[in-house]
């Protein structure tokens, strides 16, 4: 069962992985929903110091999961810096996420349920890691990284009575695209692909951007794609909102 745990993907024999929406997928994408209601429902009758210590608990998760990620690749020799850097958009939610927990700050919060939640969700939905076995530490680190940033913007929304602004997005997209700036130089520079920007990553919506439009073309329905996910999540806090400055 654990004979692939430790490889890295290019010493994987072919047809080892977890294809997606295979019953391997979906058991465990069920498992994820679970665990995730049932914690947000213990931390919902947790006093205040409770809750914090399981968001504390939380972010050293994703600390302690990249650290892992990059230790893991540096000793078996596969760590490189087309690959490694902090520059992946879920790298980049960790870090937010984790500066959420510790500074309490709107803009953090309001980063981590329109970018943190919404691509964490995408990637669980459709893994670009599918090429590894279940029981092997790159897919179950990916899979608890992605849950983790799923599970706490669900508890500062759901948990803890957040209300996301769309008053916010503008400078959630300047953020964003600052970030796209700073992944496509270093794509540039480095032949890299952080933030998907120049290749599509297989088995996802994206590549099938891509074989409709191209590449670079698929980008231009990827950003399209964004402000539709900010249109589902946000409008139902804006409807909210105008109930309640009618009463």
């Amino acid at each position: 069962m654990f004979k692939y745990f430790w490889l890295h993907k290019t010493d994987l024999p072919p047809n080892v992985g977890t294809p997606n929406f295979s019953a391997t997928h979906l058991t465990w994408l069920a498992v994820v929903l679970i665990v995730i209601a049932t914690v947000l429902a213990v931390y919902r009758r947790r006093d205040a110091t409770s809750r914090r210590k399981i968001r504390l608990a939380i972010a050293w998760l994703l600390i302690a999961g990249d650290s892992l990620r990059w230790t893991w690749a540096l000793i078996i020799g596969h760590y490189n810096v087309l690959e490694m850097l902090p520059l992946h958009l879920c790298t980049v939610s960790v870090i937010i996420e984790v500066a959420s927990v510790f500074t309490d700050k709107k803009l953090f919060k309001e980063f981590s349920y329109a970018i943190g939640l919404p691509g964490a969700l995408a990637a669980l939905l459709t893994p670009d890691w599918g090429v590894y076995p279940l029981f092997s530490f790159q897919y179950l680190q990916s899979v608890t990284t992605h849950s983790l940033l799923v599970l706490l913007p669900i508890l500062w929304v759901w948990g803890e009575g957040f209300r996301p602004s769309a008053r916010e997005l503008p400078r959630i997209f300047g953020l964003l695209a600052g970030l796209a700036v700073i992944a496509a130089t270093a794509n540039y520079f480095l032949g890299s692909n952080y933030f998907f920007l120049r290749e599509a990553p297989k088995a996802t919506p994206l590549e099938i951007f891509e074989t409709w439009f191209g590449n670079p073309g698929y980008i231009v329905p990827l950003v399209g794609l964004v402000f539709v996910i900010w249109l589902i999540f946000y409008t139902p806090w804006a409807l909210v909102a105008r109930h309640a400055k009618d009463e």
